[in-house]
């Protein structure tokens, strides 16, 4: 399978090019905060090994006299599959999306004992908002006059050619039209942004900021485990509780709070420190949903500038929390809100070209069978990669391009 593998990561770089602008995803690590979900960190691999899926059956047998779209799916490169305000969408570029979403997909399925069998249904339409995605992009930059420059275009036939586009069309089917779909994506959703969205205004900026749902919090955290996140023994815990709430009850009765709960805080407080021995967010965090634990988020949003907690429980400990005000932003603080501002202004965009589009679905996507097409194409590439390597000629080694 390592060939298979391999021919993927030649076509990698347009594979993260339709993953990423599809959902026009952004934003920070949500582990870089010491209270971040730690299931937020996982990340799929474009380069999966597709018979890690129990849907890619052993059991079937692949007719390499076959082109791979017609084993797979019974349809040829140009059939249609999609149309986008009267635009096809061919049979060879929505086949390409719909096995690199299904690549992607079967990362998870495997720890919950899932095939792609049980997520078809969603995979085939995010297949195509994805397709209808990037006809809309490619639409809008011919409206608005900025389609991919000469420069450009030199690129994307320089990334082509290194592609060697030639050894692994077997394995996918593309059309060179649909090759040069896939690499000029990155160069249309460029265009595009660059278009309709601008650097925001300092107000702008905040306007943003408050419209994700942040927050600003300072807080004290007892541990109740240890380095390796395992529970402490529970005389530990207990003894920790009891320290939460003697420090709750001597906050509760300041005089002047946000002095006192520094003052405690930098003495009392196990939330991550320098090698100095000083608080590692001394002036605490700046954070948007779903970057820390649902616990602190969820008492953290419901306190405003000034406001104390009680004694918030969550994995890593007994915490409390002082609401501090939004503004103003310390340097630096804003650069991930800055670099997310114009892709989600964009996306916005999108959604509304998407509800005004005019898609129609072919009657062969209607009854294409997601997982048994990718069972299939699996098979196909491993069968065909078997072939090529015991004739010697596989394509040689190489780290993809991007």
């Amino acid at each position: 399978m390592k060939h298979t593998k391999r021919l993927l990561a030649l076509l990698l770089s347009g594979a993260m090019a339709l993953s990423l602008f599809a959902c026009g995803a952004t934003g920070g690590d949500p582990t870089a905060y010491p209270d971040a979900d730690p299931s937020a960190s996982a990340d799929p691999s474009a380069s999966a090994d597709p018979s890690g899926d129990p849907s890619a059956s052993p059991a079937i047998v692949a007719d390499l006299s076959q082109g791979v779209l017609e084993f797979s799916a019974g349809l040829s490169a140009e059939d249609v599959l999609l149309t986008v305000n009267g635009v096809d969408v061919p049979a060879d570029l929505f086949l390409y999306m719909l096995a690199m979403n299904c690549m992607n997909m079967q990362q998870y399925l495997s720890y919950f004992g899932m095939t792609i069998a049980d997520v078809a249904p969603t995979l085939l339409d995010e297949t195509i908002t994805m397709a209808a995605y990037h006809q809309l992009m490619r639409q809008k930059a011919a409206e608005l006059g900025c389609l991919p420059t000469d420069a450009q275009q030199e690129e994307i036939r320089t990334a082509l050619q290194e592609a060697d586009l030639d050894s692994v069309r077997p394995y996918w089917g593309l059309t060179d039209d649909s090759a040069n779909f896939i690499f000029s994506i990155t160069a249309y959703y460029n265009n595009v942004l660059d278009a309709t969205t601008h650097e925001p205004s300092e107000a702008e900026l905040e306007e943003y900021i408050v419209s994700k749902g942040a927050y600003r919090v300072k807080h004290i955290l007892l541990k109740t485990v240890d380095d390796s996140r395992q529970p402490l023994p529970e005389d530990q815990i207990a003894a920790k509780k009891t320290q939460a709430e003697d420090l709750l009850a001597q906050l509760q009765s300041a005089e002047d709070l946000p002095a006192l709960f520094d003052q405690l805080m930098n003495e009392y407080s196990e939330d991550g420190r320098t090698e100095d021995g000083a608080l590692a967010a001394p002036d605490g965090y700046l954070a948007t949903p779903g970057q820390m634990v649902a616990e602190f988020e969820e008492a953290g949003q419901q306190l405003k500038a000034g406001e104390l907690s009680g004694i918030v429980e969550t994995t890593f400990g007994y915490h409390i929390l002082l609401g501090l005000p939004l503004t103003p932003f310390a340097e630096g603080e804003t650069a991930e809100y800055l670099e997310s501002y114009r892709p989600d202004a964009l996306e916005a965009l999108v959604q509304q070209w998407q509800e005004q589009a005019e898609i129609t679905r072919a009657p062969a996507l209607e009854t294409l069978d997601t997982a048994d097409f990718f069972a299939k194409m699996s098979a196909y590439q491993q069968a065909l990669a078997e072939q090529e390597e015991a004739a010697g000629t596989a394509p040689v080694e190489s780290g993809g391009v991007g």
